[in-house]
């Protein structure tokens, strides 16, 4: 079975085996089997860190990684209402490379095409819900990733690297036929803006208790806060945008939709891979961790 039969599979065999659900005392003992819900992993620091690595990413001294998702923008103005806006369709392509022991060098990007939030169509303009006008949505090309490290000690922003490292909340947990991790994405405290991102990563339990799978099948879902994008027009209005994602992560770019992959090809097609170029300038020094 390949990963897109996989993971439906796996959901269906939980989502019909009912877990946390009493069965009838003459069911056979199979269905009668009582799953352990939610178990946090007690894992080391080091440990903990390489098994998110899996689950994120892999564990290959070198990969290119590649997350596709879908998500909805919502406009959140002060002492009104949420509203949503649009949905996007999008990737995030990225590439590691080991640098010492349990330390990755990282550089990626990320392309999203907004979409109607009813017919799921391509579109360029949309309406904002707050202020009533059409405004034009562009496609977003977040390619200005200066690069990081990371390691157990936590991240370093190749665009501050005297800075200490910044702590990295990462926690795992298995749930019934799935083996998760709980991630939160806080950004350095110069800057100076509302965003928070986190989300989870989830892979097959049976996949992951094989040690000899460096990279892992999995979901992904998450949530996301940021200032008002420009293209909204909201001037000094308060408030703030909220998104919620999922998706999962491929192996390459042949696995993503048609559709996708034929509108990236025609307009980005330079953000079908990743930019290897970025890891030819030499690290600078970084602080100890």
């Amino acid at each position: 079975m390949n990963r897109r039969d996989l993971l439906p599979a796996i959901m269906a065999g939980v989502a019909t085996g009912g877990a946390g659900i009493a069965m009838p005392s003459n069911a056979p003992a199979s269905a009668r089997r009582v799953r352990s819900l939610s178990q946090f992993l007690a894992l080391d620091p080091i440990e903990n860190f390489r098994q998110a690595m899996r689950l994120q990413r892999s564990l290959e001294d070198a990969d290119d990684i590649l997350h596709w998702y879908h998500f909805i923008m919502v406009a959140v103005p002060l002492n009104a209402t949420p509203k949503p806006v649009v949905r996007w369709e999008g990737i995030e392509f990225s590439r590691h490379q080991k640098i010492g022991d349990n330390r990755y060098r990282m550089h990626g990007h990320n392309l999203s095409f907004p979409r109607d939030l009813k017919s799921g169509a391509f579109v360029a303009e949309v309406r904002n819900p707050v202020t009533g006008k059409v405004v034009a949505v562009p496609p977003m090309a977040l390619t200005q990733d200066p690069g990081l490290v990371r390691s157990p000690y936590g991240v370093i922003t190749l665009d501050k690297p005297s800075l200490p490292p910044r702590p990295d909340y990462k926690v795992l947990r298995r749930e019934n036929d799935f083996v998760k991790v709980d991630g939160i994405r806080v950004p350095p405290d110069t800057w100076p803006v509302t965003f928070l991102e986190m989300g989870t990563e989830a892979a097959p339990a049976a996949l992951f208790d094989d040690p000899s799978q460096n990279w892992l099948p999995t979901e992904v879902s998450g949530a996301y806060v940021f200032p008002w994008p420009a293209w909204m027009q909201m001037g000094d209005a308060p408030g703030h945008m909220f998104a919620a994602w999922s998706g999962c992560k491929l192996r390459s770019v042949d696995e993503l939709p048609e559709e996708f992959r034929r509108r990236a090809a025609r307009d980005f097609p330079e953000l079908l891979r990743v930019d290897r170029r970025a890891f030819e300038r030499a690290v600078p020094d970084l602080h100890p961790g």
